[in-house]
């Protein structure tokens, strides 16, 4: 999807100006930082013609303890995802 000029309300047009664009780059999409309480609200800011295929993202701001806390987690996951594959190609096997 590309978004274009004429497809925004004139009462949206300050989304334009307020948006980053990675068009240049070849990225035909834009961004937008902002700070709400939920998902639904923020799609709510959004132009209606982009709301039903935006991609709503929220962000988060770790601590040391708790980036090595998710990557120890992930890391058992994956273990655990491993050993199940292991087991199910022995069973196969």
């Amino acid at each position: 999807m590309r978004p274009c000029r004429r497809d925004l309300p004139k009462d949206r047009l300050h989304f334009v100006s307020h948006a980053d664009w990675g068009c240049r780059d070849g990225e035909h999409k834009a961004w937008i930082l902002i700070e709400v309480d939920n998902k639904e609200e923020a799609r709510r800011i959004l132009p209606p013609a982009f709301r039903s295929q935006a991609k709503i993202v929220s962000l988060n701001k770790f601590s040391m303890e708790e980036i090595d806390d998710i990557v120890s987690k992930h890391l058992r996951e994956a273990r655990t995802k491993e050993l199940e594959i292991t087991d199910l190609r022995r069973e196969a096997g």
